[in-house]
C-alpha cells in the first residue's frame, strides 16, 4: 500500500469518526429539544390547571362573600371571615368616592335594610394576571394583588330592602337632622343595581372590594321630592 493510499484511508477513517460522533450530538440534540418540549407542554399544562384551580378557588370564595353579605358576618365562620380584610371602597355614582362596602348592604353583622332581598345577575372572572403579564390593566391590578398578580371578580347583583333609620345612618348620614324627610324615606323600599368587583391575590386571600351603586337615582325613583342631600351625593 503505497503512503497516498495509507493517507488516504487515515482521512476516510477520520471523516468516518467525525460523522459517527456528529451523528451522536444531533441525536442527543434531538433528544433535548423532545424533552424541553415535553417540559414545556407540561408546564403549560400545569399553569392551565392552576388558573383553573385558582378561578374555581376564587369563585367559590364570592359565593363565601356573598353569603356573608346576604345573611350577616354572622353567617361566616371564623375560617371564612379571616379569608376576607377590611379593607373596603365604595362608590354610590361617583367612582372616586369611598368607603366601605359592606355598608350598603350590613352594618355590625345585621342587614341595613329591612326584609332585604339580594338578587344575583351575573359573577364572572373579569381578568387574571400573574407577574409576567403585560398591560396597563395587569399593572393596575398587580398594585391591588401583589407583584405576583392575583385575580378580579365581577359580581352585578340588584337589592331590595326597605328602608330603616339603619339605613340612613349607614348610608346617608348627612340627611339624619332632616326629621320629616327622614320620616318620609323610613319604610320606604328601594331598589337599585350594584357593581361589585372583587381584587384577589394568588394566596386567595380578598384584599379589595369596590362597589359602585347609584343609591342617588333609587331614591329619586320614590318621588320625596327635590333634595340637595342626594343630588350632591
Amino acid at each position: 500500500m503505497s503512503v497516498t493510499q495509507k493517507r488516504q484511508r487515515q482521512e476516510d477513517a477520520a471523516n468516518e469518526s467525525r460523522v459517527h460522533n456528529l451523528t451522536l450530538d444531533i441525536n442527543n440534540l434531538r433528544q433535548q429539544i423532545q424533552q424541553l418540549r415535553e417540559l414545556r407542554d407540561a408546564h403549560a399544562t400545569r399553569l392551565l390547571l392552576d388558573g383553573q384551580r385558582f378561578e374555581g378557588d376564587v369563585l367559590q370564595l364570592t359565593w363565601t362573600l356573598l353569603d356573608g353579605l346576604r345573611y350577616g358576618t354572622v353567617g361566616l365562620s371564623a375560617s371564612a371571615r379571616s379569608v376576607f380584610s377590611s379593607r373596603t371602597h365604595i362608590s354610590q355614582h361617583d367612582p372616586g368616592a369611598s368607603g366601605g362596602v359592606h355598608q350598603f348592604v350590613m352594618q355590625q353583622g345585621r342587614s341595613t335594610f329591612r326584609r332585604p332581598s339580594f338578587s344575583l345577575k351575573s359573577i364572572r372572572v373579569l381578568a387574571m394576571v400573574d407577574c409576567n403579564t403585560a398591560g396597563e390593566q395587569a399593572n393596575e391590578i398587580r398594585s391591588v394583588c401583589g407583584r405576583a398578580g392575583g385575580c378580579v371578580v365581577e359580581v352585578l347583583a340588584s337589592l331590595t330592602g326597605g328602608i330603616a333609620r339603619e339605613t340612613i345612618a349607614a348610608l346617608f348620614p348627612q340627611i339624619l337632622s332632616d326629621e320629616v324627610l327622614v320620616a318620609r324615606i323610613i319604610e320606604q323600599r328601594i331598589t337599585f343595581s350594584s357593581r361589585l368587583l372583587l381584587f384577589f391575590n394568588t394566596q386567595r386571600r380578598l384584599v379589595q372590594q369596590v362597589a359602585h351603586a347609584d343609591l342617588a337615582a333609587a331614591l329619586k325613583a320614590l318621588h320625596l321630592g327635590e333634595s340637595s342631600d342626594f343630588t350632591e351625593m
